[in-house]
């Protein structure tokens, strides 16, 4: 009976454990996201943050985190901003509709 082996507490624990690393991995993936889609770092810069996140996965991954500089947010804003307005100039083509302009 490999059920009977288990106690509530058992699985209890199983799950805590299996959130707190699905959590860890998540964070990690997510640094490792972010540093491929930055555009101020160069090619040697992502290798290395890559390594160091790989190899040491939760110190590197909070160590990005608190390194990496705050002009982050302000490009995401931009990017944002600017896919709104291409959004809007495609509806707005759209409602045009096919004919001469």
């Amino acid at each position: 009976m490999l059920l009977g082996a288990f106690t509530f507490w058992d699985v209890f624990w199983l799950l805590i454990l299996a959130s707190v690393w699905l959590t860890i991995a998540a964070f990690v993936l997510i640094v490792l996201i972010d540093n491929f889609r930055r555009t101020d770092h160069s090619g040697w810069a992502k290798a290395g943050w890559t390594l160091l996140v790989i190899a040491f996965p939760l110190l590197g991954a909070i160590v990005y985190q608190i390194v990496r500089p705050s002009s982050v947010f302000a490009e995401e804003e931009w990017d944002s901003d600017r896919m709104t307005a291409a959004r809007s100039e495609a509806l707005e083509q759209r409602m045009r509709g096919p004919g001469p302009r």
